[in-house]
């Protein structure tokens, strides 16, 4: 019976969900995996650690969810990786994942990489105790330069897992994503994923997009969309940042015309070291 409450309650979540994981992303409509980008990229896809400038120390914020990663690709470094926690918190449960991401050098115009993640569940449906479940998942992911302003990359979320007696709705979903990027004149990058829905709405894709326009060399002006087949939803997503020699700053509005309590805030922090 509780777990009958926790499948309904957690659709009701989901439905209200845009797949927010950073405010630069955020404002490109959840698009990035085929662009490098130090802030928030290495959550969409650790295959371009290869490509960061040195170490980076990022933190993403929004209502529901913040992030925290430590990224080395220094000439000093056996090979690129990464350390990020994410936690997330919605109404049928609360989630923190610790990963480990590793990529390799970029060879023929190719990385790859993945991330190893131990995931820990807390379901606060138990009105007697909160309940927690613990699970390994594994992602996969490569990226290909065909020139130097077009890249493209491909995704497995939670290619492997352990199982749990927890319903699979509430857990980590199971996507895969192929996402593209080309950059114009260091003026503006135009961006576009397509990601499947989970494991049980596979025929049913997330279209995103986005465009980044470039309007110095430290502002950056983003706006984006996002179609999503899974939940029936459009999100029109814009943002701002600043991205400085010492540190960058990131915001994003996400607003579904639909639904105004959809409607988010996101912050970023990048600091390269």
């Amino acid at each position: 019976m509780k777990y009958s409450v926790a499948i309904f309650l957690s659709l009701i979540s989901a439905a209200q969900a845009f797949a927010a994981v950073g405010a630069v992303s955020t404002a490109t409509g959840g698009s990035g995996r085929g662009a490098v980008e130090p802030v928030d990229g290495i959550l969409l896809n650790p295959a371009t650690i290869s490509d960061l400038p040195n170490k980076n120390f990022t933190y993403n914020y929004s209502l529901d969810q913040w992030a925290l990663t430590v990224a080395d690709n220094g000439s000093e470094s056996y090979f690129p990786a990464a350390l990020k926690y994410i936690k997330t918190k919605n109404t049928a449960v609360d989630t923190g994942q610790l990963g480990l991401s590793v990529a390799s050098r970029r060879w023929k115009k190719i990385a790859v990489g993945g991330t190893v993640s131990m995931v820990e569940y807390t379901n606060y449906l138990s009105n007697v105790t909160q309940e927690k479940f613990r699970q390994s998942t594994l992602d996969l992911a490569a990226t290909y330069a065909l020139t130097t302003n077009f890249g493209i990359g491909l995704v497995a979320n939670k290619l492997a897992s352990n199982s749990i007696s927890m319903p699979e709705n509430l857990q980590i979903q199971k996507t895969t994503a192929l996402g593209m990027s080309y950059t114009y004149l260091n003026f503006a990058r135009f961006r576009l994923d397509i990601e499947s829905g989970p494991e049980n709405k596979t025929n049913r894709l997330v279209y995103m997009t986005g465009l980044e326009n470039y309007l110095n060399d430290w502002l950056v002006f983003r706006l984006g969309y996002q179609n999503n087949n899974v939940l029936a939803k459009n999100y029109f997503t814009a943002g701002l940042g600043f991205d400085g020699p010492q540190f960058g700053l990131h915001y994003a509005y996400i607003a579904n015309p639909a639904d105004k309590s959809e409607d988010k805030h996101l912050f970023d922090l990048g600091i390269p070291f």
